[in-house]
């Protein structure tokens, strides 16, 4: 098998398994450890298109287990930048429900086939190991109503899915080019 080959191969599977580059927008984070249990998340969104042709991602939430982190702790800590095109908040959590990094755009929000990243929270952590994926919503802004679900994952994965599935693309064409000219 070529290196080509396994290269593809793996880039399929992961695909395969990883249904948020198909299926779902790709959240990703970066955990950075700040010491004595504090943490910070970094989230970069990636707009694939699933919720629709043209739907930009406006509203979201990315919940967080008040079992796991400290409430009082949540910290939201964007940089001014990015801050003035998104309206931040934290909704409280109510008992059994977990808090939520609530993000709205105050202009259009994130088209589809862009990114974007620095969206970023402090906390305590409380669980064991190390914090890692969370649960997140996508919102409409005009009827509140849930369009998509998911979890983030880490950023080498998120990059590497993104990236396997634009190499995997690439090699489409060019194999359908090459197959155009071998029956010419």
């Amino acid at each position: 098998m070529s290196f080509r080959s396994c290269v593809l191969c793996a880039g399929i599977g992961l695909l395969l398994s990883n249904q948020a580059v198909a299926n779902t927008v790709v959240f990703g984070y970066s955990l950075t450890g700040l010491g004595s249990n504090v943490y910070r998340y970094d989230y970069s969104i990636y707009n694939n298109g699933s919720l629709g042709a043209g739907v930009p991602i406006q509203l979201f939430d990315i919940l967080f287990d008040t079992g796991l982190y400290l409430d009082s702790s949540l910290l939201i800590v964007t940089p001014a930048p990015l801050q003035s095109q998104w309206s931040e908040t934290w909704l409280s959590q109510l008992p059994q429900l977990p808090a939520a990094y609530d993000v709205l755009a105050l202009g259009g929000g994130i088209p589809v086939g862009s990114w974007v990243s620095g969206f970023a929270v402090q906390f305590t952590w409380l669980g064991p190991g190390l914090p890692g994926s969370q649960p997140f919503r996508i919102y409409s802004p005009q009827t509140f109503e849930v369009l998509q679900t998911g979890n983030t994952s880490p950023e080498p994965s998120f990059f590497g899915a993104l990236g396997l599935s634009l190499a995997y693309g690439v090699w489409k064409v060019r194999r359908r080019q090459a197959s155009t000219r071998t029956s010419r």
